[in-house]
């Protein structure tokens, strides 16, 4: 079973709104700004040749692969306890 998708269309917002939005934000902003886009370009792009993958789940991955390995696994396990036993 394929899971419902949220989102499915494109996230593309007009480059003149965009521009003015960015010029809005500080330095730091607008590269989190910049790599957060990205991510999600490349999140889209392999969740096109999976459907049976979430966009944003992809997305979260992504994002969770930049954190310390050992971070990454303090939440793994911290979510592992607060989720109750799948059946």
């Amino acid at each position: 079973m394929v899971p419902e998708q949220w989102h499915t269309g494109s996230v593309e917002v007009p480059a003149e709104h965009a521009q003015a939005k960015a010029e809005e934000l500080s330095e730091t902003e607008r590269a989190w700004l910049f790599h957060s886009e990205a991510l999600w370009r490349k999140a889209h792009a392999i969740a096109a040749t999976r459907p049976d993958l979430d966009t944003g789940d992809v997305y979260h991955a992504l994002r969770t692969l930049e954190l310390p390995p050992a971070e990454r696994l303090r939440r793994g396990l911290t979510r592992v306890r607060v989720r109750p036993l799948a059946r």
